[in-house]
């Protein structure tokens, strides 16, 4: 999953310093440790894995498959220092000091908000926050999460709304009902969803936009509006005139997107970030600080695993080819 080679090249002398241990840092660890580099993997969680072990549901990635292939990774030399946050406990600035190239590889962890009245009202939870909360609770590392009512809304088209639907099916017996915005055609993970319709375990209500979050002290129901369909996620939604209406529940799960979470200490660098957060990086995965490059999420955006994990491989070449460009 993450080695690649198979036989390790000779040492280089080298030092990488990689700042988050999820799908994009661990593949390009093993990608710079196959090349002979002495890599050092940094990550805030109590182990490694990222969103593979801490949030997506062991149905869909094994999480004894992907901690073996993290214990292939410490075979060919790859050093982990987990609980340490790069911002709290180091700087990024203190690692540019001590290693010979760092990469950032922190992912999207900040979920987007529906921006509507009532969000804040209790019942609300957002998809990432509560299966992070789940996957730590199962693993030993937390309390569980706040148990779901009987009537579950779950707003969003993208993964993280499959994955919080699958959970309460499976783990809850509950038959959430979907809501999105568009046609669910278009939707980031139409096929996924689409699955869970055909199998029963969700009701989809599509081309509908949340307004409000209603209730009184907590979350009572989700009122929408339709829109006139469209046929990508580009065009502006229209609203149908008279359509607006109360879905009664009470829980509503956001899954409305993530946002790229690169380490505070950036700005102090200079390095040059995108208005949603994305590290800009050059054709290398270099950023405007020499040295210092971005993988995964973090540099591309809300993605998924594998292209987070083929980022992360594409960045430890432009890595390597700055390190023998220094001999």
């Amino acid at each position: 999953m993450f080695v690649r080679c198979p036989v390790k090249a000779p040492p280089t002398g080298y030092r990488v310093a990689v700042v988050g241990a999820g799908p994009a840092g661990l593949a390009l660890a093993g990608e710079l440790a196959c090349r002979g580099h002495e890599v050092h993997v940094f990550d805030r969680l109590p182990e490694p894995g990222g969103m593979l072990v801490f949030v997506i549901p062991s149905f869909r990635f094994r999480k004894d498959v992907v901690r073996k292939s993290i214990g292939d990774l410490e075979k060919l030399g790859v050093e982990f220092h987990a609980g340490v946050d790069v911002g709290l406990h180091l700087r990024v600035g203190d690692l540019l000091k001590s290693y010979d190239a760092v990469v950032v590889a922190t992912g999207t962890w900040r979920s987007a908000k529906l921006g509507v009245k009532g969000e804040e009202l209790p019942g609300v939870y957002y998809a990432l926050e509560w299966l992070h909360s789940r996957a730590l609770h199962e693993l030993g590392y937390g309390p569980p999460p706040p148990a779901p009512g009987s009537r579950v809304v779950v707003v969003g088209g993208g993964l993280s709304a499959v994955d919080a639907c699958e959970t309460l099916a499976r783990l809850y017996g509950i038959k959430p009902v979907l809501v999105y915005r568009r046609p669910l055609s278009v939707a980031p993970a139409a096929r996924e969803l689409a699955i869970l319709r055909e199998r029963g375990l969700i009701e989809v209500v599509e081309s509908a936009l949340p307004l409000e979050v209603v209730g009184s002290g907590r979350v009572e129901g989700l009122r929408v509006a339709s829109v006139k369909p469209t046929r990508t996620r580009a065009e502006a939604l229209e609203i149908v005139p008279g359509s607006e209406r109360v879905i009664e529940a009470d829980t509503v799960i956001v899954a409305a997107g993530l946002h790229p979470t690169p380490p505070p200490s950036l700005a102090e660098l200079g390095v040059e970030v995108a208005p949603d957060g994305r590290i800009i990086t050059d054709g290398n995965f270099m950023t405007s600080v020499p040295g210092l490059f971005a993988a995964g999420d973090v540099a591309l955006g809300a993605s998924n695993v594998h292209r987070a994990m083929e980022s992360g491989r594409r960045a430890a070449l432009g890595v390597d080819a700055y390190l023998r460009e220094r001999r």
